[in-house]
């Protein structure tokens, strides 16, 4: 993900409520068995999951919030960081075996080197002291029924918040909420990137802002949610025309292909509603 993309993720630090605490820890091993995972896979969970829990449970009966159809509970999973970054196929792997919505808490250590001079400027050393960072990812989980009456579950592209020092960010109370389902759409939204809240129909005229603003308080989560597979699915033809642009030596073609990446550029743009 390049820079640009990282500064529109929201930062966010929740705070949950303890009635609602777990804290089992979850076995890799069941993972597995559970998400049918592969030799690739597993040992993705080796080389970058230290531990998984199933840190809490929101649900009718720790929270008071009423379950829907769709919601029956909410589980926040916890995963400790080994490495850096997580691949989202952990993620996917995790939904696959989990049959509810689920909201990941990720940590891991982040280490901080100053490097210490001599007295000559001869000698250096870096000193590191490790401390925790916290984010969160999700992606909106939509449970259906197949024509044989099975239970299904399709899931959106998974939203990320900022990695942060929780103690640099007050911890703030979930969203006040009717019912589970009222509350996940609600954390899915905080989890949308930062200018995209209302983002425009690409045949939709610029209008007043005051008009476009009552507009975009009736958007849906699923409306938001398209509109972002959009941008990352003209993202991809972007960079896609952009490299075909760049390797072309033919004049008239490396014209063409520049106004075809121009019209793509415009597109995206009204899609940011900019």
């Amino acid at each position: 993900m390049d820079d640009a993309n990282k500064q529109n993720q929201p930062r966010l630090h929740w705070k949950f409520p303890e009635a609602a605490k777990f804290g089992r820890v979850i076995p890799k091993e069941k993972l597995y068995s559970q998400a049918g995972a592969n030799a690739e896979l597993k040992q993705l969970f080796v080389e970058q999951v230290a531990q998984i829990k199933w840190a809490y449970k929101l649900a009718e009966g720790t929270i008071n919030l009423t379950k829907t159809e769709q919601v029956h509970e909410l589980e926040v999973i916890h995963i400790k960081l080994k490495a850096q970054t997580l691949d989202e196929k952990i993620l996917i792997a995790i939904d696959k075996a989990i049959p509810h919505p689920t909201l990941f808490m990720l940590t891991r250590d982040v280490k901080y080197g100053d490097i210490i001079e001599g007295n000559k400027g001869e000698v250096a050393k870096e000193a590191n002291t490790s401390e925790q960072e916290i984010a969160y990812q999700a992606a909106h989980k939509l449970k259906t029924t197949t024509q044989s009456n099975k239970e299904k579950w399709q899931q959106s592209a998974y939203l990320k918040s900022q990695w942060l020092v929780p103690s640099s960010q007050h911890a703030a109370l979930l969203p006040a909420a009717t019912s589970l389902e009222s509350l996940y759409n609600q954390l899915l939204e905080a989890l949308i990137p930062l200018g995209l809240q209302g983002v425009h129909d690409l045949q939709e005229p610029k209008s007043a802002y005051v008009h476009t603003k009552s507009q975009q308080k009736k958007r849906s989560l699923e409306d938001k949610l398209a509109d972002l597979a959009a941008i990352e699915a003209l993202n991809k033809q972007i960079k896609k025309t952009k490299a075909k642009r760049d390797n072309e030596k033919q004049f008239n073609l490396k014209r063409e292909l520049n106004d075809q990446f121009k019209t793509l550029k415009k597109q995206l743009a009204a899609l940011y509603g900019v």
